[in-house]
């Protein structure tokens, strides 16, 4: 069991020397969170920007002050409290108070401000907070980290609610600017003691600094790299959960079925991107296909999640292991995770939300593809990433192309009461089979919103190694041959006379750019071998003239004569002359 010191920083850490945005969903959030770390920024002299998100014209629960003049007198209280923390660049957006999850336009002005301003450091509430403010802006930055470049560490701060904090700064020196500014916040202090709340968290969290730290505020940080690849609902959170509906409250349950064999730690991974799902009612179906026993890494990443674990004696192939899981799973919802890639935490939240409120009864999501040297675990491994899956449906596309990767797509379980599972026969493009024949029935809906990831293991070349590997040509000629019932005269037509053929030869190139070198060096060969060939035909021609041209002359009176003669002239002692 992991001791005290591993669970909670004994010692403090110097965050300055950064240049620091701080998101404030109300004016004094940046004083109660962070002031006394503002104070010691100001201090060192590193450039300090505070963005008040909304007008905070909710805070007046007396309702005796005027909207404008309270919005105003917050305003002005906010000035003069970051004054006195030594902070004076200041931005005020005025988004309504208590609808910031609901504001347009939010998340385009965020990522503005960080591509223009170039924070080192961020400071913004955590995803446990209570209001929705908070938790709004939360996400706001979250979801403007995902869809920029931009590089920075964030630093959570708490303010409602406690963190588990894995960084402590000691801002005992600075407390006497810290209270002052708090004090200034009168309109505030006449709604709650936040003063006394305040200093009592920050007295608590000196408990495990050394002699003389008297008080402390505490931090979740983290680096842009994760937020982007798991969320702010994740492991780093692992309360979090304590916020979502219970499972009874969060909408039917979803069955995530995984297939494996012999790859724990590519399966663990996934496994984690289950567990860290924003959507609470879900269970995981494990089979494994005949490979090692991985139960127990299965439990130790699960998070708390259900497990139903299966276990192929021998293995049984890819379809096979699929039907096993449909036939264990008990969700009204189905999806799909091959062990070597990752759902992002939305996923399932934004697929079941959408079928629900469309009652659909298929939907994908848009998948980018991410190449690894190495383990997927460090960023820098990723060599290369790029969105190529986001294809809208097309029911007569699917047919010619396979566009919708198995872990894009939810389900609901009415589709199985209309075609069978998965085809045994089949060791690839088993769930594109299966798309063709749940395309015959239903409509797929996408929701062009990357929420998975397709991994790739190795150098760029291990997609076209794993195409040699399953013999990918002859797996797409099976499926060619099984979608000929469904070809009619008028989806030939629509085949030939649009652009999906083009598009088709374009996808085929741009796949496989990387093999352009070869082909074009294979086709130089075949050139110089059909020349070469050309040639041989030529010289084969006349040498059969010049066979027929002799045989005409040996066959003809001349040529008997002349032979004769010749035999003649020998016999009589006219041929080569001889030295007695």
């Amino acid at each position: 069991m992991e001791t005290e010191e591993n669970l909670i920083p004994y010692h403090s850490t110097d965050l300055t020397g950064k240049r620091v945005l701080v998101l404030a969903p109300h004016p004094d959030d940046e004083t109660i969170g962070c002031g006394g770390s503002l104070a010691l920024h100001a201090k060192a002299g590193d450039p300090v920007k505070v963005v008040f998100i909304t007008n905070g014209a909710q805070g007046d629960s007396s309702g005796r002050e005027g909207r404008e003049e309270y919005v105003q007198m917050r305003k002005n209280e906010a000035m003069e409290a970051c004054a006195s923390l030594g902070v004076t660049d200041l931005e005020f957006w005025s988004y309504e108070d208590r609808a910031l999850a609901g504001a347009r336009g939010a998340i385009l002005q965020l990522m503005d401000l960080i591509d223009s301003f170039q924070p080192q450091l961020v400071y913004a509430p955590s995803p446990l907070e209570f209001h929705p403010d908070h938790r709004a802006a939360c996400v706001l930055l979250c979801d403007a980290i995902r869809a920029c470049d931009t590089d920075f560490e964030v630093a959570f701060y708490e303010l409602g609610q406690p963190l588990s904090p894995n960084l402590l700064v000691d801002i005992t020196r600075v407390l006497p600017q810290k209270t002052k500014a708090i004090d200034l916040y009168e309109s505030q202090l006449k709604e709650r003691p936040y003063k006394d709340i305040s200093m009592a968290l920050n007295r608590y969290r000196s408990m495990t600094l050394p002699e003389g730290a008297t008080h402390a505020e505490g931090f979740s940080l983290w680096g842009t790299e994760i937020i982007r690849k798991v969320g702010p609902f994740s492991i780093p959170f692992q309360e979090a959960g304590r916020l979502f509906p219970a499972p009874g409250e969060a909408g039917p349950l979803v069955s995530v079925i995984v297939r494996t064999k012999d790859r724990p730690s590519l399966l663990a991974n996934a496994v984690k991107s289950i567990a860290e799902q924003i959507y609470a009612n879900l269970e995981i179906v494990i089979v494994n296909d005949g490979g090692q026993d991985v139960e127990d890494v299965v439990t130790a990443v699960a998070g708390g999640v259900p497990v139903t674990y299966i276990a192929h004696e021998l293995s049984e192939g890819r379809a096979a292991a699929a039907n096993s899981g449909l036939k264990a799973a008990k969700g009204l919802y189905l999806n799909f995770l091959d062990d070597d890639d990752v759902f992002y935490p939305d996923h399932l939240e934004t697929l079941v939300t959408h079928l629900q409120a469309n009652e659909g009864r298929a939907a994908y999501s848009s998948v980018l593809s991410a190449y690894f040297e190495g383990p997927p675990e460090r960023p820098e491994n990723c060599v290369k990433r790029v969105v190529n899956h986001n294809i809208d449906f097309d029911p007569d596309r699917i047919l010619f192309q396979n566009y919708i990767p198995i872990m894009s797509v939810l389900f609901h379980r009415d589709v199985l009461s209309r075609v069978d599972g998965f085809s045994r026969d089949l060791n690839l493009f088993e769930d594109w089979d299966f798309w063709i024949r749940v395309s015959r029935h239903f409509h797929f809906d996408h929701i062009d919103r990357v929420t998975a990831e397709y991994r790739f293991y190795g150098a760029e070349t291990t997609e076209e190694s794993h195409r040699q590997k399953y013999q990918y040509v002859e797996a797409q000629a099976e499926i060619f041959d099984r979608v000929i019932p469904f070809l009619t005269g008028a989806i030939w037509t629509k085949f030939l006379d649009t652009d999906l053929f083009d598009e088709l030869r374009y996808d085929d190139k741009r796949e496989n750019g990387h093999l352009e070198p070869a082909i074009t060096e294979l086709r130089c060969i075949t050139d110089e071998l059909d020349q070469a060939y050309r040639q041989n035909e030529t010289l084969r021609e006349e040498n059969q003239q010049n066979k027929a041209l002799l045989d005409e002359i040996v066959l003809s009176k001349g040529w008997r004569w002349l032979t004769r003669f010749r035999r003649l002239k020998v016999a009589l002692g006219f041929g080569k002359s001889r030295i007695s």
